[in-house]
C-alpha cells in the first residue's frame, strides 16, 4: 500500500475515515480500532486498505481508526490522549507467538485516543490544547514502555478544564517560530499561546 494520510478528524475513535501509514518492509498489516483493538492481516495479496479491512471481523459499534504495516515490530506506537497524556509503546509489544488475528487492549482506553502513529525514529510533535495552547517536543523525551496499556506522561497540563485536541508531526504544521512553542526540557506544561499567523 502506498503511503498516504486518509485521516481529516480530530478524534480518531469518531472518525469515518482511516489513517494509514506505510507498509513496505512488513509482513503484516495492523488495523488498530476504537475499540482499543489490534487485527493482523497477512499482507500477502493484499493491495489496498479496503481489502485489509474485509479480513477482519469487527465488534458491532467498532471503527478501524489506523492502519500499518507492522515494520518486523521495530520502533514505537505513539499513542496520545484527550487527557493531554501521550504513550510511546514498544512495537515489539505487539508481536504474538502464535498467528493471532485479534489482540485485545492495543492501547489504553481510559481517556479518548487523539492521535495514533507507529514511528522508527523519534521525531518532533506539536500539539494543541482546547484553549489555543501549544506545545512542541521530542518524542525522545518519552521513555518507551512494553505495557500496550500505558497512560503515558503528561505533556500537556490542563488548565481551566483544558484538554489536548490535537497531535501533528511538526512538518504537517505551518510554525513561523517552531522553537518558540519547544519544551526541550520538561514536559507536563500548559503551553504557550498560538501565534498570529501559525496554522497547526
Amino acid at each position: 500500500m502506498e503511503e498516504r494520510d486518509d485521516y481529516r478528524s480530530e478524534s480518531p475513535s469518531e472518525s469515518k475515515t482511516i489513517k494509514v501509514s506505510d507498509d513496505s518492509n512488513s509482513n503484516e498489516i495492523l488495523v488498530f480500532t476504537s475499540f482499543s483493538n489490534v487485527y493482523k492481516v497477512q499482507k500477502k495479496g493484499i493491495i489496498d486498505k479496503f481489502q485489509a479491512l474485509q479480513k477482519i471481523d469487527l465488534e458491532p459499534g467498532e471503527k478501524p481508526v489506523y492502519l500499518t504495516g507492522e515494520k518486523k515490530y521495530k520502533g514505537f506506537l505513539i499513542v496520545a490522549f484527550e487527557n493531554g497524556k501521550i504513550g510511546k509503546i514498544t512495537m515489539d509489544s505487539f508481536q504474538t507467538e502464535y498467528a493471532r488475528k485479534k489482540v485485545k487492549n492495543a492501547f489504553n482506553n481510559e481517556s479518548r485516543l487523539i492521535f495514533i502513529e507507529l514511528i522508527e525514529h523519534d521525531i518532533d510533535l506539536v500539539t494543541v490544547s482546547s484553549i489555543r495552547k501549544v506545545v512542541l517536543f521530542n518524542t525522545s523525551q518519552i521513555n518507551p514502555v512494553g505495557s500496550r496499556t500505558t497512560k503515558g506522561v503528561q505533556v500537556m497540563k490542563p488548565k481551566d478544564s483544558s484538554t489536548m485536541i490535537k497531535v501533528k508531526r511538526l512538518e504537517n504544521t505551518k510554525l513561523s517560530e517552531p522553537d518558540y512553542y519547544r519544551k526541550s526540557e520538561t514536559l507536563n506544561v500548559v503551553g504557550y499561546y498560538l501565534k498570529q499567523g501559525d496554522e497547526i
